[in-house]
């Protein structure tokens, strides 16, 4: 694939917007755009008759809406859905961020389309905006011991090792987040990975 991707038009993180889920694995997809709005002193406006928040980066080549819905993770592509109507947005110019058990804390993989990997919020956008052809940016937590406890894993907060873990590779995405605003996403991932097989 060429290391130049075409550059999104929008870049969405998943999370919980209750308050007691802020700081659980599950909201991974928030703490990376709330960073990403502090590096580029942007903030976020709140939509919520619409079922989101979301604010605009743009510089002198790039115009990038960035968007939290604000439902639940397992009713993510609703809020979704109505912006891209709005605005026309093709969907294989999106990217969406989120919490990923596959991958150990910290971990990041950018990957084009796919299945939802056990994700409900990906699950969800599949199925409301039909088609699974959009960029997915996974941000590994890990997972539990036990297969029973997935639920209660995603939705507590990571230990202070993974938490460590997990903000470091968020600012590995900050350090290079340029690349993805150009769409340069091999070359994003190599500066991630030295190397991958993600894109």
């Amino acid at each position: 694939m060429n290391s130049t991707n075409n550059p999104p038009l929008l870049i969405v993180g998943l999370g919980n917007p209750d308050p007691k889920y802020l700081k659980t694995r599950h909201n991974i997809g928030f703490w990376f755009l709330d960073l990403l709005a502090e590096k580029y002193n942007l903030s976020f406006n709140d939509n919520l008759k619409k079922g989101y928040s979301d604010t605009t980066y743009q510089d002198d080549n790039f115009t990038i809406k960035i968007l939290k819905p604000m439902t639940f993770i397992n009713d993510s592509g609703s809020p979704l859905l109505k912006f891209i109507r709005n605005t026309n947005i093709n969907p294989k110019d999106i990217i969406v961020a989120y919490d990923d058990l596959d991958l150990s804390p910290g971990k990041v993989r950018l990957k084009f389309s796919g299945g939802s990997g056990g994700h409900n919020g990906i699950k969800d956008i599949i199925e409301k905006i039909g088609t699974k052809d959009f960029w997915r940016l996974k941000i590994g937590i890990g997972k539990p011991i036990h297969k029973d406890d997935v639920i209660s894993y995603v939705l507590g907060k990571p230990s202070t090792e993974d938490k460590e873990r997990i903000n470091s590779g968020i600012d590995k995405i900050l350090i290079n987040s340029r690349d993805i605003i150009s769409g340069n996403y091999t070359n994003f991932m190599n500066s991630i990975n030295g190397g991958s097989n993600g894109v």
